[in-house]
């Protein structure tokens, strides 16, 4: 009887396990194949780009160059899913390498207890690997809505929103979701965010990113202070230059109450972002509130999965 079970279930057994080494048996960055991916995506983009040539000519270059790319990776992942003995494990550990949270809300704790301490400078140093801003002049509330905002957009896009593909369309699609967002993090690093070398890739991410970002925003803004984010996301998210991190960014800012947004300066460039809300700057205190907003976020959807399941072992 409990074989036959976990073989009828073993897609969700695997996808629980998935979570689970996520959160308690996070891989370190230097050796996280995340990081190799990084860099020669970083590589291939500094390649194809040319500064000085039209816009035309970038729109085309950078389509191409995610589009081969994403191409030759899923092929040789697909060849080893049909060979694999157990493919069910195989696109738990595809889940498992593409999943980001606890490391970067780790290093979210640990630049809040820096800045309770006044080391601002180390404080930056560890905000800058996860950054394409500039980070050397911000001051204490910078860097707090700095990694606040990081660890918003970064836990929405390669957590929630991987796992919405990974159950809706199935492993090749979150990998395929995740790699696009691996190249559009290496490439800014280096182009200014408007580049048009960014824009396809940008407007790929916006259409794929549009629904699974607005549910998450939406069970914050149920969760608390739900008038107020409402009302944040007609008079700030809606006009964001991202609308999608516009609606998140509007929902946090009214659950946490604090303000977010606001200008960032890339590569010596200042972009005059809007800023979201009207409340106070944050604190170093408002991290670890932030965290447990998000915590209370993953637990709802954790608790309607996991109800969905029992609903297909009981029909």
């Amino acid at each position: 009887m409990l074989p036959n079970l976990v073989q009828q279930h073993v897609d969700f057994i695997v996808f629980i396990l998935a979570l689970l080494a996520e959160r308690f048996l996070p891989l370190v960055s230097w050796y996280h194949p995340n990081t190799f991916l990084t860099a020669v995506f970083r590589a291939l983009g500094k390649r194809v780009f040319r500064k000085s040539e039209p816009a035309s000519y970038q729109y085309l270059s950078s389509s191409l160059c995610f589009s081969l790319v994403i191409l030759v990776i899923m092929t040789l992942v697909i060849l080893l899913l049909e060979f694999a003995y157990y493919p069910e494990l195989l696109a738990g550990l595809i889940l498992y390498l593409s999943l980001e949270w606890r490391s970067v809300e780790s290093k979210a704790l640990r630049i809040a207890r820096l800045v309770k301490q006044n080391q601002k400078s180390t404080a930056r140093e560890l905000l800058k690997p996860l950054l394409a801003r500039q980070v050397d002049k911000l001051s204490s509330p910078g860097i707090c809505k700095a990694i606040m905002e990081t660890l918003i957009l970064r836990v929405a896009r390669h957590y929630f929103s991987v796992i919405f593909f990974y159950l809706l369309f199935g492993p090749m699609a979150a990998l395929a979701y995740r790699l696009l967002t691996l190249i559009h993090q290496a490439w800014r690093k280096d182009m200014l965010p408007n580049s048009p070398f960014l824009k396809s890739l940008s407007w790929l991410l916006y259409i794929l990113e549009w629904f699974p970002t607005r549910i998450l925003a939406l069970t914050v803004a149920a969760s608390k202070a739900s008038k107020l984010s409402i009302h944040y996301i007609k008079h700030y998210g809606r006009h964001f230059y991202q609308t999608n991190s516009g609606w998140l960014l509007s929902c946090y800012s009214a659950s946490v109450g604090v303000q977010l947004g606001g200008p960032a300066i890339y590569q010596g460039t200042r972009f005059d972002k809007m800023r979201i809300g009207t409340e106070r700057l944050p604190q170093a205190d408002d991290i670890a509130v932030l965290i447990n907003r998000l915590n209370q976020a993953r637990g709802f959807w954790l608790l309607v999965i996991f109800g969905i399941e029992i609903i297909k072992i009981m029909l």
